[in-house]
């Protein structure tokens, strides 16, 4: 007679039966480790970027510009204009002037490109603004004119003055402005000339109200321009006399 193992729960086990269970076991097991590699492959792909989420507008945007707006830190600041910038030379005008020691310059000149001709009246205590092109004609006057000691504090912090002996010259002058109706204005002027040259350069004359010299320079040493007669307004190059 046959001998047949019971399993455990002591009933005869059927080999017809035995094989079929190995083999659902088997498929189950497959089964089993294919959902868990379909879950895995899932879990890779569905997995967040290190990095945060682009913005897809952004993204398309960009991709659409042919090169990346270049944009500055700080907006470009211009320089301020220089008091001392010369006008165009369609506001050029003929002119003759006369420096103190005597020298003549004929020429095409020019002022600050937009400002007039300042003039601090002191009698009245106030400023007039003369337009370049109505001047006929400036005269220097000399209202003080000496020779300064120099001189320099003894110490520093201290406000005892210590004089060297030496010397040096110093003025203060007025304009006397004729305008072209023949109105005249008297005052201190501080401004610019310009007379242009045939090489396209400038050279520059200063009206001052005061001035000094050099130490061990004399008053004669010290040239200002004494006088500025205007012609009509400049179309050709002037010549030389």
């Amino acid at each position: 007679m046959e001998m047949v193992e019971k399993d455990s729960w002591g009933m005869g086990a059927s080999p017809k039966l035995s094989t079929r269970h190995h083999r659902r076991a088997a498929r189950a097991t497959s089964l089993a480790a294919a959902c868990l590699t379909f879950i895995l492959a899932a879990t890779v792909h569905a997995a967040p970027p290190a990095s945060q989420p682009a913005d897809p507008t952004m993204d398309w945007l960009m991709n659409q510009a042919t090169t990346k707006p270049a944009m500055p830190a700080t907006a470009p600041v211009s320089p301020p204009p220089s008091p001392f910038a010369a006008k165009t030379s369609e506001d050029a005008r003929l002119a003759t002037l006369t420096l103190s020691n005597g020298k003549r310059v004929v020429g095409r000149f020019t002022t600050t490109d937009g400002k007039p001709i300042r003039i601090w009246d002191e009698a009245e205590k106030e400023y007039h603004d003369i337009p370049f092109d109505l001047i006929r004609s400036m005269q220097a006057k000399i209202t003080w004119e000496r020779q300064q000691p120099e001189w320099h504090f003894k110490a520093s912090g201290s406000d005892v003055k210590e004089y060297t002996g030496k010397t040096y010259p110093a003025h203060e002058m007025q304009y006397v402005v004729t305008l072209v109706n023949g109105q005249q204005l008297t005052g201190g002027i501080v401004a610019p000339l310009y007379q242009e040259n045939a090489e396209g350069g400038t050279t520059l004359f200063v009206l001052h109200k005061r001035d000094k010299g050099n130490v061990g320079q004399t008053l004669q040493q010290l040239v200002y321009v004494q006088r500025v007669e205007f012609g009509p307004p400049a179309t050709q190059p002037a010549t030389q006399p």
